[in-house]
């Protein structure tokens, strides 16, 4: 399931794309050069292991962005990265999904643990219901490129 990005979410999925340059690739002798292209409202960005499809496979990340949400609700994004030129090391973005319940459900990410499993990864969130101030735990399941699922725990 692909989700399309329109308005202000789009203009976030830019700037979440922009995160860490891919293609082409900084020089790696210029990390502050990296890290300041690292738009503010990126919290957290975490690899979170490998993803697998027949012959194709790559590294998987977890992406939690802040928001101008006055709550403080945040966007966690999952994206799924493919070699783009092997003899440079180069990756490149194969896709790109919003968890939509992080937003909608009014969450704020408190802490999470990141289990890799063989054909991507198992997230557990805990997690802020912010219009309650009930805490959660969520598990985030990760598979090849477009297989994710997100529920509530407890």
């Amino acid at each position: 399931m692909a989700v399309r990005l329109t308005g202000w979410r789009g203009a976030m999925a830019a700037c979440l794309l922009a995160v860490v340059p891919v293609s082409p690739a900084l020089p790696q002798s210029d990390p502050l050069r990296t890290l300041s292209a690292i738009p503010p409202e990126v919290m957290f960005l975490r690899a979170a292991g490998q993803w697998r499809q027949g012959d194709r496979s790559g590294p998987l990340r977890i992406v939690l962005l802040r928001t101008t949400s006055p709550d403080g609700a945040m966007r966690l994004y999952v994206q799924w990265l493919q070699v783009a030129d092997e003899r440079a090391g180069r990756l490149a973005t194969l896709a790109t999904e919003e968890i939509p319940e992080v937003f909608d459900w009014r969450l704020r990410i408190d802490d999470y643990r990141i289990e890799p499993d063989v054909d991507g990864a198992r997230v557990a969130i805990d997690g802020t219901v912010l219009t309650s101030g009930r805490s959660r735990r969520y598990l985030l399941v990760i598979g090849p490129p477009g297989e994710i699922s997100f529920s509530a725990l407890r």
